[in-house]
Parts: C-alpha cells; structure tokens; sequence
C-alpha cells in the first residue's frame, strides 16, 4: 500500500454512539482514525471494535493521558508506551523537548480566509524544522467541531506499508511519511547515486531527482462548494526557502541539495480565485 487518508484527531462525543462513529469513518472513505483519549465512558474498545469490522484501522485506544503530570512527561510515556506523539498550536507552549514529538497539527478545522491557525502553525513549523527538529506535518478536522456540508476539509495522507493496520500506521508517522492536505493525494520519492528515498528519511548532500506524484482527482469530495485549481509545485528548504518551482504536471526534477538541510514539497493553486497552498508534505533531510 502507499499513501492513505487519515483522520488523526477524531474526537467523540457524549451523544455519539459507536455505530455513528464508525459511519463517519466509513462514509468519508478513511484508512485509519486515531481517537482522542477524552470519551473512556463511549466505549472506546466497541468502537475499535466496530471500526475494524468497518475496515477503519483505529488508534489511541489504549493509552490514557495523565493530566497531573507535564506535557513532556506524557509524551514520554506514549513513546515508551510504543506510541507517536503530536502536538497542536494549542500545546505548543508546554513543550520544552520537541524531540520527543513525531508530528505538528498544521492544519486544523475547514479551510477559509478566517482560519488563522494554518499560517501560525506553518511559521511553528518552519522554526522547528530550522532547529533541527525531524517533525512531520498533520492535519486534523477535529470532529467535536459542527460539520458543514458546504466548507473544504482535508486529511493526511500517511505512507503505508503492507496491510493497514495499527502498527504500520503508526510506523508510518513515526518515521515523518505524511502529507496534509486538502484532498489532493500528493508526494514525492528522491533519486540519488541509485538509492531511492521516500519522506522522513535523510539522504547527502549534492544532485538529486526529485519524483512528484500527484492526484488531482483525491477525495474531491472535501472541497465542498470552493472552486479548486491547482496550477505550481514548490519545494521549500531552510528559513522558508523557495529553491524550485516548476507546474504541477511535472513529474521529475533535478535538484542540487545543500548539507544539514530540510526539503519539502508544496503544492500551490486557487481557491475561488484565490493563490492557496493545497498540500504539504513533510520534509527529507541531508546529512
């Protein structure tokens, strides 16, 4: 398998029942859901239980956050545990070791001009990546928010390997394999001196070709009413760096990648007229 869409903050309501939850998962065609820890009373291993049978793999039903203790110190736990850590705007401030975290929600909710967490999350980011930090990119529509019918949601797309189950799902995350997106299933691979390297992984300094994978036709669904085109790629190193730009028909591209840097790709188009990033993936790294 390769690249499926997840829905990695899936939060349960007290009037939802475990039937209405697998429907959603099932009805919005997800691979995985990872469930937050806060709705123990809804019955978190019937609807494990009911999302297997549905085909949905589910996450994070077995770990309980401990709130008397320190944000790094639950993170620590999970990871003994054998689990993967993310964290949201919202938390930032109580992190002190950001190398103990897997993965920043960069975006959140549905997308319009009013949703200012995206750009702030995305500087986050940025910093993060510059200080060394290998984080991967998420995006989470949290489904404790009313669901319009009409706005533009997305999901991440997390790079699966044999059958989508728990382990390879959070493997997956773990190792930095993830694309947010705003339906659109886009990725890239990297060709160098005969080895092939995928996101996550950290590769040399020097030439290389870059391979872009793009789907255009992806849960178009998500879009709701906005009217999407999709028109550049960009790919996007240290300090918010532009060092490619070329259509988003292109398939490969050459690439001369500098030491002790990052690079992700970005796909750029128009929403209702206006120029808006569309997908991200997280980055590869050089040595």
């Amino acid at each position: 398998m390769s690249y499926l869409p997840c829905e990695l903050f899936c939060r349960v309501r007290d009037n939802q029942t475990v039937q209405s939850v697998s429907e959603y998962a099932e009805n919005d065609h997800l691979a995985v859901i990872a469930l937050m820890d806060n709705e123990a009373k809804n019955g978190k291993v019937s609807i494990i239980n009911a999302l297997s049978s549905a085909g949905v793999t589910a996450l994070g039903g077995t770990y309980r956050l401990d709130e008397s203790v320190s944000a790094d110190e639950n993170i620590s736990k999970v990871k003994a545990f054998g689990g993967v850590a993310g964290v949201s705007l919202m938390g930032e401030s109580s992190i002190k070791n950001w190398r103990n975290v897997d993965f920043l929600e960069i975006w959140h909710g549905a997308f319009s001009p009013d949703n200012t967490y995206n750009d702030r999350a995305i500087r986050l980011w940025n910093t993060l990546l510059d200080r060394g930090y290998h984080i991967a990119c998420t995006y989470a529509r949290d489904t404790e928010d009313d669901f319009d019918i009409n706005a533009h949601y997305g999901c991440t797309y997390v790079d699966i390997e044999g059958e989508a189950n728990a382990l390879n799902a959070v493997k997956g995350i773990r190792m930095g394999k993830t694309v947010a997106s705003t339906g659109v299933k886009f990725f890239f691979r990297t060709h160098q001196k005969g080895k092939t390297y995928s996101l996550g992984e950290t590769m040399k300094k020097g030439n290389a070709v870059f391979s872009f994978f793009t789907d255009l036709h992806s849960r178009e669904k998500n879009a709701g009413d906005d009217d999407v085109e999709y028109n550049i790629i960009k790919l996007i190193t240290n300090g918010g760096e532009c060092v490619m730009q070329t259509a988003c028909s292109e398939r490969h591209v050459n690439v001369r990648l500098k030491s002790n840097h990052w690079y992700r790709a970005e796909l750029w188009g128009r929403v209702n007229s206006r120029n808006v990033l569309l997908a991200v993936t997280s980055p590869i790294y050089t040595a």
